[in-house]
């Protein structure tokens, strides 16, 4: 039987180096630890040994008929409005029903009697996030955001392959940042080319070095501290943790039933899921991962279709949920509903810019104080200095083009929703502009000019 983590290892490296930009500026330096990666080499054989066993039942349980023909658009309905029926837009014929089931109940049966494991470094956490191409300078925001909450957890940024890096960011940058560049073509060779875009992040959840893992979107930072997280419920209690998208679950009545799950009411407990942040464990949630990379293998052809029918993000957003309870695992969605946050032009433009996750933590207490947001998904615009730091494309311009916030309307109001003096969009615009001056060759010189004038004019930070 093939072993796991007999991955032996190595020995903790200290490096100690100032990152002065990384903190509340009344700090001047931070000691940080390079990440206990085991042998490279050594995991990634593993990985590819069970990638190997692992593509095998993929391929062994194709389904056995023509995609899923659906172009329609299904018009999604809000968390504000009563619940609708459960909709019915995709159609089936009788013979791709029965074969979809028929596919899902074999490779169901080939989770159970598998003969190989994930492999993992024992009880290790770490971030996972998926980048690659114009995606890498999000993630290098990310990644500084996070060390900028003060947690020294590793990251791996996942890309395609060697050719979507940058050897500035993946050789020079992340290094310092206790983050390295893994290419999943390491693992998967020529079998990439069979993963869609969605399915890399399935992928890199599997391959990841860490037992538990917070996997994060390019565009997406905690706003505080997430360490804590891993130590508390709902994560200790249920090993899984997602949270919630804008609108009323979209899933086919087909679905279940090629699934085999039962079909849930629809009424006000259910929300759509949204996957900017996912938390898991590979040690409790072995069988749920692997049904939700079946779900995003075939996603493309078929399950996408069955989750969201047409609907706005049509992806891998839904496989997380549904692969938790049809491998019968335990799994929690917060409850807090995502916020956008953004503000209305001059002109009277309204332009949303972060969409607002909240802590699983204080909502899951019986007592609970106030739920406080602590995600920041910035899915609108991208975040890259060159582009949000020039008067030609940046958001930060008003209508009228004076500069402005984007997350509120003014001050007193985002100290008021983050609380305690706490202005997060600051700190992300700082962040930013300490990029574009201290990474001059990655970005265009004016962009650190504009970022400073910016930081100095709107939020009275000096440089």
């Amino acid at each position: 039987m093939f072993q796991p983590w007999v991955a032996r290892a190595v020995g903790v490296t200290l490096t100690t180096f100032l990152l002065g930009s990384l903190l509340w500026r009344q700090h001047d330096s931070i000691l940080y630890n390079i990440a206990p990666w085991t042998d490279s080499q050594e995991l990634t054989e593993l990985h590819r040994e069970l990638w190997r066993h692992f593509y095998g039942d993929l391929i062994a349980s194709r389904p056995k008929c023509s995609k899923i023909s659906h172009n329609q658009t299904l018009n999604v309905v809000g968390l504000d409005d009563d619940p609708p029926p459960r909709p019915m837009k995709v159609l089936l014929e009788d013979e791709q029903h029965l074969a979809l089931k028929t596919a899902h109940h074999e490779f169901s049966e080939r989770v159970q009697n598998r003969t190989y494991e994930l492999a993992y470094v024992p009880r290790s956490r770490g971030i996972v996030i998926t980048a690659g191409g114009s995606y890498l300078i999000h993630a290098l925001v990310t990644v500084r955001m996070l060390r900028r909450t003060g947690t020294n957890l590793p990251v791996e940024v996942f890309l395609r392959d060697p050719a979507e890096g940058d050897i500035r960011i993946c050789d020079d940058i992340f290094p310092l940042l206790n983050a390295k560049c893994v290419p999943l073509s390491q693992t998967l060779g020529d079998d990439i080319d069979s993963i869609g875009k969605y399915g890399y992040k399935m992928i890199a959840m599997l391959v990841s070095s860490f037992e538990e893992f917070l996997y994060l979107d390019a565009d997406c930072f905690p706003l505080y501290n997430p360490d804590v997280l891993f130590t508390t419920p709902p994560f200790t209690t249920h090993g899984l943790v997602l949270w919630p998208d804008f609108w009323y679950p979209t899933e086919s009545p087909l679905f279940f039933d090629i699934a085999n799950i039962p079909m849930p009411p629809m009424d006000r407990s259910q929300v759509a899921s949204e996957a900017g942040a996912i938390m898991s464990s590979k040690r409790t949630h072995t069988d749920s991962l692997l049904i939700a990379a079946y779900y995003n293998f075939y996603g493309p052809d078929y399950y996408y279709k069955l989750h969201s029918q047409g609907a706005l993000g049509e992806g891998d957003k839904e496989t997380f949920r549904w692969s938790a309870v049809a491998s019968n695992s335990s799994w929690y969605q917060v409850k807090s509903r995502v916020k956008h946050l953004g503000f209305t032009t001059k002109d009277g433009e309204r332009r949303d810019s972060m969409m607002a996750q909240y802590n699983p933590m204080t909502e899951y207490k019986a007592d609970s104080e106030e739920v406080q947001p602590f995600f920041a998904h910035a899915h609108n615009p991208k975040l890259d200095p060159d582009w949000m730091f020039n008067e030609k494309t940046g958001t930060i311009f008003d209508s009228d083009g004076s500069m402005r916030r984007i997350w509120h309307e003014n001050a007193t109001q985002a100290m008021g929703y983050f609380g305690n003096g706490f202005d997060a969009e600051a700190w992300m615009w700082e962040e930013m502009r300490d990029m574009a001056c201290e990474y001059e060759k990655l970005f265009h010189r004016t962009a650190c000019v504009i970022g400073t004038r910016y930081l100095e004019e709107v939020f009275k930070v000096q440089s």
